[in-house]
């Protein structure tokens, strides 16, 4: 299931905790906090260091508080600086996936799939096993692409920020990030399609020939 974006609404919380609202921070960091996980968590597929990330993330903005202006929403102001420590993160450390569901941080309180659904919704053994080879032939076909369409492609999809919200921050051409869009698309369908035919073809085992001389 895919979490719906944080209710962002009219309230400045960074600038109401700047003015002396000790409570402000407290209701950014809820507000937030999930979805900065799930946005580190698929970037680098490693919980710990999502979670550290996270923690730096809201470090920044408590002790930048001080100096913060309002300019624009709050949430592309907080994506902006999430998306500046990947990129700084990145390039210090390129990122070293380890063993987790793709599911992990998609759900809330860590459940994953199985404990979410209704009891009439519940899969057959062979959708389970075709769900999951689904999602991690996925997992792998993101982890495929190149940095800037991975990130691009983080933010428009999972993320749901508008093209020219990801062109603010990214700070590339709105142009830019529709190409990077489109080309990532391109790249992720023929990747997975090869990998459904290479699952088809396993399924049906080795060809036998039927018939010969009798």
């Amino acid at each position: 299931m895919k979490p719906k974006p944080p209710p962002e609404g009219d309230v400045d919380l960074l600038a109401q905790y700047r003015a002396g609202d000790s409570q402000a921070f407290r209701q950014l960091v809820d507000r937030y906090r999930d979805r900065m996980l799930q946005f580190f968590y698929r970037l680098c597929w490693d919980r710990d260091r999502a979670e550290d990330l996270v923690q730096d993330l809201f470090l920044k903005l408590l002790l930048g508080s001080r100096r913060y202006r309002p300019e624009g929403r709050l949430g592309t102001f907080v994506y902006r600086v999430a998306t500046n420590l990947w990129i700084d993160h990145y390039r210090q450390m390129r990122p070293r996936p380890r063993c987790y569901s793709f599911d992990q941080v998609t759900l809330p309180d860590g459940e994953t799939g199985p404990s979410r659904e209704f009891a009439g919704d519940a899969k057959t053994p062979l959708q389970e096993v075709t769900e999951t080879e689904e999602k991690a032939a996925m997992r792998r076909a993101i982890d495929s692409l190149t940095e800037p369409h991975r990130i691009v492609f983080e933010l428009a999809v999972y993320q749901e920020r508008p093209y020219g919200e990801i062109s603010e921050l990214l700070g590339i051409p709105v142009g830019t990030v529709k190409s990077r869009m489109h080309n990532t698309v391109q790249a992720l369908k023929q990747i997975m399609g090869a990998a459904g035919e290479r699952r088809d073809a396993e399924r049906r085992g080795p060809r036998r020939d039927i018939g010969g001389a009798g």
